[in-house]
């Protein structure tokens, strides 16, 4: 599993401490590469080394992103890129990407930011919300990069269909604020029009004029956002925020988004991680579809209900 990461690196170690909770030393735009492997023992994780003298030939983003592109066409797997959510350590990070793996057979690509700041949590939110406005340049010099150096540059969209493997996105959670910052930054230059489906996953965002920065997203194909009406962690956010656009059927209105509302599926409940904790075949159905890089809502349990504008369980 690829990690790109703007966390502080713990020289020497290669287990999942690799990383610490706060930016990198260097500022929060300040990236590193490592391959995250599960073994018996744990997590070995191995930093990727910057040459003495870098060339455009061996920048590690070039060689790295060449090669997770040549493992996909090899094994046939698709890619999700991932970015994460809030409170979450780095080895937790490492067992979402891990997770998606194992249950959906793609290769995660994870971007891990440092969510998870310590201290009393209404306090630690307003700290992580910080440091996501603060990484947005971090996500930008990573999509760039990966679309310079997966697709090569200028951009070619049948290089991308004839790859055979489709690459998509997923921000999950708080991870959408801080793709939200990116968007709307002057750095935004549509560099997501290389993933074949965007999906905003359970956001831990404002609902409210969502639409005018979402209509600002380039995707190759579709851009996607989930809903759960009852979703526990967005109604805690909602507790110090205004209304999350993962938790409510209000404002579905942006022109270029398909909205999935799963809450009246069997086993949702209250679950705000639905991509990893409900066992509903539609739900998990669906995420196989969108994670091909395929239309997600053509699955047969979803109905379009004009009412609200969502596809709905």
């Amino acid at each position: 599993m690829l990690i790109i990461t703007n966390r502080n690196v713990n020289e020497g170690a290669t287990d999942e401490t690799a990383f610490g909770e706060c930016v990198n030393d260097k500022g929060p735009n300040e990236l590193r590469l490592a391959h995250a492997v599960r073994r018996k023992g744990g997590w070995t994780v191995t930093l990727v080394e910057e040459p003495a003298v870098l060339t455009e030939a061996n920048l590690p983003s070039r060689v790295e992103y060449k090669k997770l592109l040549k493992k996909c066409q090899t094994s046939g797997k698709h890619c999700v890129f991932f970015i994460h959510g809030f409170n979450k350590t780095f080895p937790e990070t490492l067992e979402q990407g891990a997770l998606i793996e194992k249950r959906y057979g793609v290769e995660a690509v994870v971007f891990s930011w440092p969510s998870n700041p310590g201290g009393f949590t209404p306090v630690e939110y307003r700290k992580a919300r910080r440091i996501a406005q603060a990484s947005f340049g971090a996500l930008d010099a990573a999509l760039e990069k990966f679309g310079r150096y997966v697709i090569e540059q200028p951009f070619d969209r049948d290089a991308l269909v004839e790859c055979s493997v489709s690459i998509n996105f997923m921000a999950y959670s708080l991870g959408n604020y801080l793709f939200q910052n990116y968007v709307v930054s002057n750095d935004y230059a549509a560099e997501t029009r290389i993933f074949s489906n965007v999906i905003l996953c359970q956001a831990d965002v404002d609902s409210e004029k969502h639409a005018g920065w979402v209509n600002q997203i380039v995707a190759g194909q579709r851009v996607y956002a989930t809903l759960n009406e009852n979703d526990k962690v967005l109604a805690w956010s909602e507790s110090v925020n205004y209304a999350r656009l993962g938790r409510t059927l209000a404002n579905l209105e942006a022109a270029n988004t398909v909205y999935v509302d799963v809450t009246r599926g069997e086993g949702v409940g209250n679950e705000h991680q639905i991509w990893g904790k409900v066992d509903n075949p539609a739900v998990t159905g669906f995420f196989k579809k969108v994670f091909a890089g395929v239309r997600g809502e053509d699955a047969s349990s979803f109905r379009y209900d004009e009412r609200v504008n969502a596809f709905r369980l």
